[in-house]
C-alpha cells in the first residue's frame, strides 16, 4: 500500500531545479567572426540555509518513489490556484518530471461560497505581501475566505449545514463543515491569518485521510507538535507534516540519490 501523500506549494516549485540561460560564443562565418548566442539550462543557484538546500534535494528521491509507485502523491484546487501565481515550471531536471500527482477534494469548496469573473482575484492569496504590493484585493481572495471560514460560530454552521443542497455542497463539505473547529482550533494556534492558507490544506489532508503533508517549511511541523502536546486540545492530528527528509526517513530510505545536474555547468538544450 502506498504512502499517501499531499504535495504543498514549495514542494512542488522547488522541484525545479534548472532555469534558462543563454551563452555566447565566438563564430567565424565567410572570413568574418561574429557571436553566436546560444540557449541552455544551469543549475539554480543553492538556498542560502543549508539544510532547505539538502530538503529540496532529497525531491528527487521522493520523485522516484512517486514513479516506483511507493508513494501517492496528491494535490487540490487551492495549491494549484497557489501554483497559477508562479512562472512557467522547466521539466528539465526536474525532481518531479513524469510523477503521476492525483487530485483530492478540498474540504470545502472556496467557489461554492464566492462567485467571481475576475480569475486573478480569485486566485490571489490576499496576504501581507499582496497587501504591500498594492494589489486591491477584494472577498474572492484565499485569506479572507479563510478567514470567513475561522469566524463562523456554530449557529452559523448549523444554518449552512442546513441550507447544504441551496448552496451546492455535497456530503464530504458538510461533513466538513461539522469538523469546523478541528480548523479553527488549528488556525487560532497559528496566532495570523498569514498561517491560515498552511492550515486549510493540512485540514484538507486529514479530511481525506492522507497519511503525510509535506513541506519544505518548519513552521507547520512545529505547529502540528504543539497542537498534539496539548494536554486538553479536543482533537486530534492524524496527518503527519514532514520535511522532504523525514518523509525518506520514515519510509526507510537510507540515503537520499544523487542530483542529477551539477552545479556551473551549461547544458545545451539541444545535446544534453
Amino acid at each position: 500500500m502506498p504512502t499517501s501523500v499531499l504535495l504543498d506549494t514549495g514542494v512542488i516549485s522547488h522541484s525545479e531545479f534548472a532555469e534558462f540561460t543563454a551563452k555566447e560564443l565566438p563564430v567565424r562565418w565567410a572570413g568574418r567572426s561574429s557571436v553566436s548566442k546560444i540557449y541552455g539550462l544551469k543549475r539554480k543557484p543553492p538556498a542560502r540555509d543549508e539544510d532547505y538546500q539538502k530538503q529540496m534535494e532529497a525531491m528527487f528521491t521522493v520523485g522516484r518513489m512517486i514513479r516506483e509507485g511507493k508513494i501517492a502523491a496528491y494535490t487540490y484546487v487551492e495549491l494549484e490556484f497557489e501554483r497559477f501565481r508562479g512562472r512557467v515550471e522547466v521539466q528539465e531536471f526536474n525532481a518531479l518530471r513524469g510523477c503521476t500527482i492525483h487530485k483530492c477534494d478540498p474540504a470545502i469548496r472556496r467557489s461554492q461560497f464566492v462567485g467571481t469573473t475576475d480569475f486573478q482575484a480569485f486566485i490571489a492569496k490576499g496576504g501581507r505581501k499582496d497587501r504591500r504590493s498594492g494589489a486591491p484585493l477584494g472577498e474572492e481572495n484565499q485569506t479572507t475566505f479563510l478567514k470567513w471560514l475561522y469566524g463562523l460560530d456554530k449557529e452559523l454552521v448549523d444554518a449552512l449545514v442546513d441550507h447544504a443542497s441551496v448552496i451546492g455542497l455535497n456530503q464530504f463539505e458538510i461533513d466538513s463543515l461539522r469538523d469546523l473547529e478541528w480548523f479553527q482550533l488549528v488556525c487560532k494556534r497559528s496566532r495570523s491569518p498569514e498561517n491560515y492558507p498552511d492550515v486549510f490544506h493540512l485540514w484538507t489532508a486529514e479530511r481525506n485521510r492522507l497519511d503525510t503533508f509535506l513541506t519544505l517549511e518548519k513552521k507547520l511541523p512545529n505547529l502540528v507538535d504543539q497542537v498534539r502536546n496539548e494536554k486538553r486540545c479536543g482533537i486530534s492530528v492524524s496527518t503527519q507534516v514532514l520535511r522532504p527528509l523525514a518523509l525518506l526517513e520514515k519510509l526507510g530510505v537510507a540515503g537520499p540519490d544523487p542530483v542529477p545536474i551539477e552545479i556551473d555547468r551549461f547544458y545545451n538544450l539541444y545535446q544534453h
